[in-house]
């Protein structure tokens, strides 16, 4: 295992930093989506898709 990770150390440290900035990705969008945000950025006013975001209003 310890020689594993001495052979691959630089690919494993580069999946984890895809992984954190996914997961950063991830959790930036959820946090959104529960303040209110859209997904999209333009606005819902001529939405087709309006009730499907935001079927409470």
């Amino acid at each position: 295992m310890a020689r594993f990770l001495s052979e691959n150390w630089g690919n494993l440290l580069v999946i984890a930093l895809i992984v954190l900035a996914l997961a950063a990705v991830i959790r930036g969008r959820w946090r959104g989506r529960k303040g209110g945000k859209s997904g999209c950025g333009c606005g819902c006013d001529g939405c087709p898709s309006r009730g499907i975001c935001h079927p409470e209003e």
